[in-house]
């Protein structure tokens, strides 16, 4: 039996292939974008794995044409910011501006607000502490014990956070002066800053948020 067939057949048949080279394209044309978003992440964050980059929406062209992205997510399994270790980082961009020409090129890309999540595990922490001091969570702080020049040291640590620095304030008996200090993020845009620090049994889970946020390393 003939489904199709004349003129009407042939329309359709044509609109169908038409339909499925637009997908290809666009699927391609997203693909390009994807690696050149994931090479300025790279180079942002020093990963050592390629970020995983998706676009919202089912249609890719459209944007594109526009140079307007309405969100772009950006996961990074693990990277080094500003000399710190993270072991997880998630970020949202919403209403990214890219006009073409500069997306191709990997530079020119402006988010209109960011919202970011990052990890640092406890080991990144307990490497800026003296040698023989160990850190855990203790509720919504640190807990810091063993001993420096054999002396015993025990207590907490309070974690602050203010513009791009994460402040780490001793609560401990002994030698309060050896074990404070500060970590500050440098390679995150300026326009991206910490707004919230909490601790949790995987490290310190940190929240950033920014707006107008240049994706260009400085």
């Amino acid at each position: 039996m003939r489904i199709w067939c004349g003129v009407p057949g042939l329309v359709v048949l044509i609109v169908a292939a038409a339909a499925a080279a637009v997908a290809g394209l666009d699927r391609l044309l997203a693909a390009i974008a994807v690696r050149r978003i994931a090479a300025r992440v790279t180079a942002l964050t020093g990963a050592d794995r390629r970020p995983v980059v998706r676009f919202a929406g089912a249609a890719f062209v459209p944007q594109l044409v526009t140079g307007t992205y309405s969100e772009i997510e950006v996961i990074v399994p693990a990277c080094s910011i500003g000399g710190i270790e993270f072991c997880a980082l998630f970020a949202c961009l919403s209403l990214v501006r890219a006009p073409l020409r500069l997306l191709l090129r990997g530079r020119g890309l402006v988010a209109g607000q960011v919202s970011a999540r990052a990890t640092i595990p406890f080991a990144a922490i307990a490497g800026r502490l003296p040698a023989g001091l160990a850190v855990r969570r203790h509720g919504a702080e640190l807990r810091v014990c063993g001993s420096v020049l054999r002396l015993p040291v025990s207590g907490t640590l309070a974690v602050t956070a203010d513009g791009q620095r994460i402040s780490v304030v001793p609560r401990v008996l002994g030698v309060p002066s050896m074990v404070g200090f500060v970590l500050a993020l440098p390679g995150l845009p300026r326009e991206l800053t910490i707004d919230l620090v909490r601790v949790t049994d995987a490290g310190l889970d940190i929240s950033m948020r920014g707006d107008e946020v240049k994706l260009t390393p400085r």
